[in-house]
C-alpha cells in the first residue's frame, strides 16, 4: 500500500471526501435569487402555553419572525405597545422597588407565572428575600431567623457554592420563611391587639417576649430550651418580666366571669402547646371550647403523672377520648416521641429562669393587674381600643371611661338643671 504524499489531498479524508480548504466559494446572489430563495415563516409555535400573566399586564411582544432583505423593509414597522409592567421588571432599580412593595401572595403568585420574574428574582434572591422581610417584619424577621428553620430553605436557585465547595450549594431561605415569619407576626400582634380590646393592655416589649417564647415552643428538646432560655443575650431580664406581665393579663382574659373560659389553669395549657396558633383561635373564638376538646388538650399535653383521674374520671375512659394512646402525653415527652424521656413545659423554663436570676417577679403582680388602667400622672383612666362591626381598623379613643369624681359632678350638673326625682326633693324649675 503506498503511504500518502503530501500533494494527494483526499488520502488523509478517504475516498470522495474533502478538506475545509476545498471548499469552493459561493457565487454571490442577487437580490432577485435571494428573494426567490429566501425562505418565509408563516406561523411560529410556542411550546409554552401563553402567559397567563397577560390577562392583567398586557400582551406579550414576541420578535418578528420574517426575514428582512436590503430590498424588502419590515413589514411591521409600528413600535410594540408600552407595557409599564415589563419597564418596571427590566428597569435597574425600579425593579426592586416593584418587589419590596408587593403583597406577598401577590409576589408569589407572580414569581410562579412570569418567567422573567422569575428569572430576575432568582439573580437576587438572598438580598430581596431578606431586605422584603426587613421592610415588611423587622423584628419578626430578627427573631424568627431562617437558620432555626432549615426545613423553609433551599439551595441556592443560581448554584453559588457554600463556603468554597464549588460542588455544593449553599442554603438560602426560601418563600416558606417569608410566609413563615409574616404569619407568626400576624398571630402574636393579633393576640395583644384582642387582650388590649378586652382592657388588658401590655407594653409594646411584650411582642419580643412572646415571639421569642414561640420559639421555645417549637424546641423539642429540654436542653435545647434550657440553653436557649438561659443566654441573657437573647432572653434579658426585661423579657422574663414581661412575659410574666402578659401570662397574669392572659389569666384575667381567661378567668372573666362574662368572657372568659372561667379557670385560670387554660392559660398554661394553651401556652404549652407547639405553637401560639391555638391560643390565637380560642381568644379569637374560631375554638370553642367544650369538654370534649379541651379534654383531648389535656392528654396530648400533661404526662400520666400530672393528671388527677380521681378527680376528673373520665379522662381515663378510652371511650369518652378521642386521643390514641400513643398520642396521651406526647407534648411532655423528649422529641415529642412516645419513647422519649420527661421534658419540662415551656411555661416552666420560662418560671425556673426568672428563679434562677433571683428577679423576684412576684413583687410585681400587683402592678401587673394595674398595668393599663389608669394613668399615673393625671390619674385619668386609659382609654380601651375599640372596633366597630363596620370598620376592619382598631380605633382608639380620644378619652377613657369617666372617673368616680367626674360622673358625680355630670349628676349632679343633671340635677340641677333638669332636676331630681329623688323622695324628698322637688323637681329644678325652669
Amino acid at each position: 500500500m503506498a503511504t500518502p504524499t503530501p500533494n494527494d489531498p483526499h488520502s488523509g479524508k478517504g475516498k470522495n471526501k474533502r478538506l475545509a480548504e476545498d471548499e469552493l466559494p459561493l457565487p454571490m446572489a442577487t437580490s432577485d435569487a435571494a428573494k426567490e430563495a429566501g425562505l418565509n415563516i408563516l406561523s411560529r409555535h410556542h411550546n409554552r402555553s401563553t402567559n397567563i400573566a397577560t390577562e392583567f399586564w398586557g400582551p406579550e411582544t414576541y420578535p418578528d419572525t420574517t426575514p428582512t432583505t436590503p430590498t424588502t423593509p419590515s413589514s411591521s414597522s409600528a413600535r410594540p405597545r408600552f407595557n409599564v409592567y415589563k419597564a418596571c421588571l427590566r428597569h435597574k432599580d425600579l425593579f426592586f422597588q416593584l418587589v419590596l412593595r408587593m403583597p406577598y401572595k401577590e409576589l408569589v403568585a407572580l414569581y410562579a407565572i412570569d418567567k422573567e420574574f422569575h428569572f430576575r428574582l432568582n439573580h437576587y434572591s438572598t438580598y430581596l428575600i431578606h431586605e422584603y422581610v426587613r421592610r415588611h417584619a423587622p423584628l419578626a424577621g430578627h427573631i424568627f431567623s431562617w437558620v432555626l428553620f432549615p426545613d423553609v430553605c433551599i439551595s441556592d436557585p443560581m448554584l453559588r457554592p457554600m463556603d468554597g465547595r464549588e460542588w455544593l450549594a449553599r442554603d438560602v431561605p426560601s418563600f416558606r420563611w417569608v410566609g413563615l415569619v409574616l404569619y407568626r407576626q400576624k398571630i402574636v400582634r393579633s393576640i395583644l391587639t384582642m387582650l388590649s380590646m378586652e382592657g388588658h393592655r401590655v407594653p409594646a416589649a411584650c411582642e419580643a417576649a412572646l415571639m421569642k417564647y414561640w420559639c421555645i415552643m417549637g424546641m423539642a428538646q429540654s436542653r435545647l430550651r434550657v440553653a436557649f432560655v438561659a443566654d441573657k443575650e437573647i432572653w434579658t431580664d426585661k423579657d422574663l418580666i414581661n412575659f410574666q406581665l402578659f401570662l397574669v393579663k392572659l389569666d384575667m382574659r381567661l378567668s372573666d366571669p362574662i368572657r372568659g373560659n372561667g379557670t385560670c389553669a387554660l392559660g398554661p395549657m394553651l401556652l404549652s402547646q407547639k405553637g401560639l396558633s391555638t391560643l390565637w383561635k380560642v381568644l379569637s373564638g374560631k375554638l370553642k371550647l367544650n369538654y370534649e376538646n379541651t379534654s383531648d388538650m389535656i392528654l396530648r399535653t400533661y404526662a400520666a403523672e400530672e393528671l388527677d383521674f380521681n378527680a376528673n374520671p373520665m379522662l381515663g375512659e378510652e371511650i369518652s377520648t378521642n386521643v390514641p394512646l400513643h398520642e396521651e402525653g406526647l407534648l411532655a415527652l423528649e422529641g415529642w416521641n412516645l419513647h422519649g424521656a420527661r421534658m419540662p413545659l415551656a411555661l416552666n423554663i420560662i418560671l425556673a429562669e426568672s428563679i434562677r436570676r433571683k428577679l423576684h417577679v412576684e413583687q410585681y403582680y400587683l402592678d401587673f393587674v394595674l398595668y393599663g388602667t389608669a394613668d399615673l400622672k393625671n390619674g385619668k383612666n386609659i382609654p380601651i381600643p375599640i372596633r366597630l362591626r363596620r370598620d376592619k381598623q382598631v380605633k382608639l379613643p380620644s378619652e377613657g371611661m369617666a372617673t368616680k369624681e367626674m360622673k358625680e359632678k355630670i349628676i349632679g350638673l343633671f340635677d340641677k338643671g333638669f332636676g331630681t326625682r329623688v323622695p324628698g326633693r322637688p323637681l329644678a324649675k325652669h
